[in-house]
């Protein structure tokens, strides 16, 4: 049986007899190139329950678009989103484009002329401004510039969060354009996937930011669903109805379910053009421990590279990967904290083989094993009694039938 692993801009075949295979996925495929520029289009001309997002501003309004650099098709998007702005009378001037800061070392578009990128900082309270206190009673700080902006348009991809539920538009805005108090708070609380809760808290979450999004007077929202490469699903109206539709979007299309645990599990990182980073590769791991048996292997495929940052520092300095846990506490605040920590918990489950753009002495100082070439995973998974394969891991939400996560 021929089965393609894709990662990034590679790709790697395996011959597995039927038998061995459990089973193998390649996420959904983009819309039509030539169909994305309209789809964009129409979604801000036409929103869901929302007026066209031209009538949403006047001339002389400041703009602050909060994006996420992770975006599919980005050039594309924010091409789309300039035009309807303008065609509303927005100059570019007015227009500022905000990006959370764990994801500032992602390929950011050049802004258009006159407009600026400006990176938030977490840790520095002169970019911080009180909004107001949600229904819990939590205080809620932002980026000054969202605050103090006549309007603001949250862009983001729609996904799964191992730990925090959905992410999306919304959670461009909270937590990830707040203060690095709330980042800790929320990391301190990671949800469980296999708990009979998960759901609820993911819901709780949703609607904690929903609610920040209604206090900053936010209502307008884009989602972008990514296919395996490029877009699939431009989303855009209303807050909740994107949150409904986005939600509908990822079930229907991201969703990957199995029948059973494999011995192996081939996960492939990253989508072309697009460079992958470390957490990407520990979003793929999540998904690759949740189908793989305990004690089993995990082969990753990637191009992925990074900053080791004090979390995963930390990791290295635990060295045995039964101290993992322990060497995380106190770092919740740090910026790559959710990173280590999906890595130590897949490092508890499973031996961890992996293909990247990472030294190699500094991919076994973190307890992985490195692979030299991918074609070095053909060898594990002939010598395995059942293989699962899986393109796209970070993006995957994977359920395996009558069985719980670890």
């Amino acid at each position: 049986m021929r089965i393609v692993v894709d990662f990034q801009d590679e790709s790697l075949e395996f011959e597995v007899p039927p038998e061995r295979v459990v089973a193998s996925w390649r996420g959904p495929t983009e819309v039509n190139p030539s169909q994305q520029a309209a789809a964009l289009r129409e979604t801000l001309e036409n929103p869901r329950d929302f007026p066209p997002l031209r009538q949403v501003v006047v001339p002389g309004d400041t703009v602050v678009i909060a994006v996420d650099p992770t975006i599919p098709q980005p050039r594309s998007v924010c091409s789309a989103l300039v035009a309807a702005l303008e065609e509303g009378g927005v100059e570019p001037g007015s227009l500022t484009w905000l990006v959370p800061a764990h994801v500032a070392e992602s390929a950011v578009v050049t802004p258009p002329g006159g407009s600026s990128v400006v990176v938030h900082d977490p840790d520095d309270r002169g970019q911080l401004a009180y909004l107001a206190s949600t229904k819990q009673g939590r205080r809620v700080y932002l980026n000054r510039l969202l605050t103090d902006a006549d309007v603001v348009v949250p862009v983001g991809r729609l996904g799964y969060d191992p730990d925090l539920g959905y992410r999306g538009p919304w959670s461009v805005l909270f937590p990830e354009l707040s203060d690095r108090d709330t980042m800790r708070t929320q990391r301190d609380r990671p949800i469980d996937p296999a708990s009979d809760g998960a759901r609820e808290q993911a819901r709780a979450r949703l609607e904690e930011a929903l609610e920040v999004s209604w206090l900053l007077g936010t209502q307008f929202h884009l989602g972008l669903v990514p296919a395996a490469a490029g877009l699939l699903e431009p989303v855009g109206g209303r807050d909740t109805s994107v949150r409904d539709r986005g939600i509908a979007a990822l079930e229907q299309h991201w969703t990957f379910r199995v029948p059973a645990r494999a011995e192996v599990v081939v996960a492939g990182v990253g989508r072309p053009g697009r460079a992958a980073s470390l957490a990407d590769l520990a979003d793929a791991l999540t998904t690759a421990t949740r189908l793989v048996q305990h004690g089993g292997k995990i082969i990753v495929l990637s191009r992925a590279s990074g900053p080791i940052g004090p979390s995963l520092r930390k990791l290295i300095d635990a060295g045995d990967p039964r101290n993992t846990a322990a060497a995380l506490r106190g770092q919740e605040g740090t910026d790559d904290f959710l990173t280590a920590r999906r890595l130590a918990r897949a490092l508890a489950w499973a031996d961890l083989f992996v293909y990247s753009a990472l030294e190699p002495q500094l991919v076994e100082d973190l307890s992985l094993v490195p692979l030299e070439r991918p074609e070095q995973a053909l060898r594990l998974v002939a010598h395995s009694g059942s293989a699962l394969f899986i393109s796209q891991a970070e993006l995957t939400l994977a359920e395996v039938e009558s069985d719980e996560h670890p």
